[in-house]
């Protein structure tokens, strides 16, 4: 096989041909290696510390989103839901008075109850179901 007169030659590799490298510039090419290294451990540090500051940044505001939805689930146990069971049982012992007015709380699902017994929050349809 036929070799090139002139073989192209990356800048700052030593020619094949050449001979082993002299000490001092093994040396220079050590320094960079770990000068290298150490950037990158530096950049890929910093950026984990990064990335865990954005998460923890993200989960405090999650945390308190939480919380609010919490709160607001328990108002709404607490203060809203017998309201909706007073309006529920008032429409039907009015229903009881009134048999025109059944089919509509049939269609809803609020069939009536014996006037003794309290509606509960499982005898109510849930969202997206209307009895049609």
């Amino acid at each position: 096989m036929i070799e090139p007169d002139n073989p192209v030659v990356a800048p700052g590799m030593a020619q094949p041909s050449a001979g082993p490298a002299s000490q001092r510039e093994l040396h220079e090419e050590l320094q960079r290696l770990r000068s290298l290294f150490n950037t990158t451990l530096l950049a890929t540090l910093l950026l984990s510390v990064a990335v865990n500051a954005f998460l923890l940044y993200q989960y405090r505001i999650i945390r308190a989103e939480l919380d609010g939805a919490r709160r607001l689930t328990q108002e709404f146990q607490t203060t809203k839901w017998p309201l909706v069971n007073k309006l529920v049982a008032g429409l039907q012992s009015f229903s009881q008075t009134h048999p025109d007015f059944t089919p509509i709380l049939e269609k809803y699902g609020l069939k009536s109850f014996p006037t003794d017994q309290v509606a509960q929050p499982g005898q109510f349809p849930t969202p997206g179901q209307s009895g049609k």
